[in-house]
């Protein structure tokens, strides 16, 4: 059964169940004060009666007459006849023997001359009994005053009610359903938005703008949703990378182990010359340079995940003279010049991974440069920020190039990489330590024109010392 039903029958049976309760104690009370109405007045008119009785025997006792039985029928006779047509009936009892009505009535029954006076002869009558005053306090009047109507009232207000309750009932239901439906309709809508979500489709929302406590409730479904989506989605893109990178692996190293492979089969198989020996052990010296290579930069990349950094003041000085004796060498076999300016002292962050960070940067700017060419590595202050930019003139990029040249194992130019040993890890350790460093990394290239890559760093005066 489902949640509305439930609500639907519950509200339904206890509405009817109060109105009933409630109908039925008002029925009641109302029957008891018009029963006490009656009773009243039938009281008054047994008192006035009574005493009217007793001033005429009085009157009759007065003027010499004897009280005989038949006298006293006679007076109740002309009482009884006056009250009939108001529906009251009227016995006079002596000692307890009935002198009115006579045996002769028409109803009387065989025992009706000794029952007790005070028993009541209708069930739909009110009956009083009370003695005369003193001297005829023998004397016993019965009072009987016929009450069938008010039951009648009373069972047709029964019936009323019976009516009422068969139709009040359906349009009760009618009502509770349509306002209950429209009630439960943001569970509806929950419970749609839901069944959509685990089936996959992340991106669906509650359409719901009330205010009461389903309004909230939609809108902190509405949040949870979007937190899903958010870490579902990066869950994706991090599952992506990871294969990404497994499989751009597998084929590094299918490559240099397959050549490391066959020039060892070579060397221990074939009689080869010390000139051919010679040979293949610089191809497996420089294939295995470039593996010891590419899992140093793949180490890099592990500890920069899981490493919480402190950040300290960096001296550009010594970073800078640390750079440029690092890279000398391959400057020099190159051709190529390297040109030193910072025009700011310090700045907050990681002076080994900011080292790594520029000496990759260098590395990449020497294999895209030609000979004679120079690479500028710049600090300077840019609105509140220091900036660290390592500046070439080489090959440069294009769009799509510039869009993935910070992906673990991209090379732009593959014979390029290939020839220097590059796996296509440095601009991807690059991204990472400049995360590390919450800063920003912004690239500029074009074909023909050359590369810049700017950090984006805090200053020495507004920047904590421990992030």
């Amino acid at each position: 059964m489902r949640f509305w039903h439930k609500i639907l029958l519950a509200v339904l049976a206890l509405f009817i169940a109060a109105l009933d309760v409630s109908v039925i104690m008002v029925m009641k009370k109302s029957w008891q004060l018009n029963m006490d109405s009656e009773t009243q007045r039938a009281a008054s008119e047994q008192l006035l009666i009574a005493n009217n009785i007793y001033e005429n025997l009085t009157s009759i006792q007065t003027r010499g007459t004897r009280i005989t039985p038949i006298l006293l029928a006679s007076v109740a006779l002309s009482y009884s006849e006056y009250y009939r047509k108001q529906g009251i009936h009227l016995q006079l009892w002596d000692n307890g023997q009935r002198v009115y009505p006579s045996r002769a009535g028409a109803s009387a029954s065989p025992d009706s001359e000794t029952r007790d006076p005070a028993e009541p002869l209708d069930e739909q009558s009110i009956q009083l009994s009370s003695p005369l005053p003193a001297p005829y306090q023998h004397l016993q009047l019965v009072y009987q005053r016929d009450i069938s109507g008010l039951f009648a009232k009373q069972q047709e207000l029964s019936r009323f009610f019976v009516m009422i309750n068969w139709i009040v009932g359906p349009v009760l239901l009618l009502l509770l359903y349509l306002l209950i439906r429209q009630l439960t309709k943001p569970l509806q809508l929950l419970s749609e938005t839901t069944k959509t979500i685990a089936e996959g489709d992340y991106s669906k929302r509650v359409q719901l703008r009330s205010k009461d406590e389903f309004g909230e409730l939609a809108l902190n479904f509405n949040r949870m949703a979007e937190a899903v989506e958010q870490r579902v989605t990066a869950l994706s893109e991090m599952a992506e990378d990871k294969q990404r990178m497994v499989d751009n692996l597998a084929h590094e190293l299918r490559t240099p182990l397959t050549s490391m492979q066959g020039f060892a089969e070579f060397l221990t198989t074939a009689n080869i010359g010390e000139e051919e020996q010679q040979t293949a052990g610089r191809y497996i010296l420089s294939e295995t340079l470039r593996l010891k290579n590419l899992a140093f930069k793949l180490l890099d990349l592990s500890v920069l995940r899981h490493q919480a950094l402190t950040l300290r003041k960096v001296e550009l000085s010594e970073l800078f003279q640390a750079v440029e004796q690092s890279e000398q060498p391959k400057l020099a076999d190159a051709g190529i010049e390297l040109h030193l300016k910072h025009t700011i002292p310090h700045v907050w962050g990681d002076a080994d991974l900011l080292a790594s960070y520029s000496v990759n940067l260098i590395e990449n700017a020497i294999h895209a440069s030609k000979p004679g060419s120079t690479i500028q590595m710049l600090a300077y202050e840019q609105n509140g920020e220091a900036v660290l930019e390592v500046r070439d003139t080489g090959a440069g990029m294009n769009v799509e190039q510039a869009k993935r040249v910070f992906e673990p194992f991209y090379r732009g130019d593959e014979a390029r990489s290939r020839e220097y040993g590059g796996a296509g890890l440095g601009l991807s350790l690059c991204r990472q330590i400049a995360e590390a460093h919450q800063a920003r990394l912004s690239l500029d290239s074009a074909p023909g024109e050359g590369t810049s890559i700017r950090l984006f760093l805090q200053l020495h005066n507004n920047c904590p010392p421990i992030l």
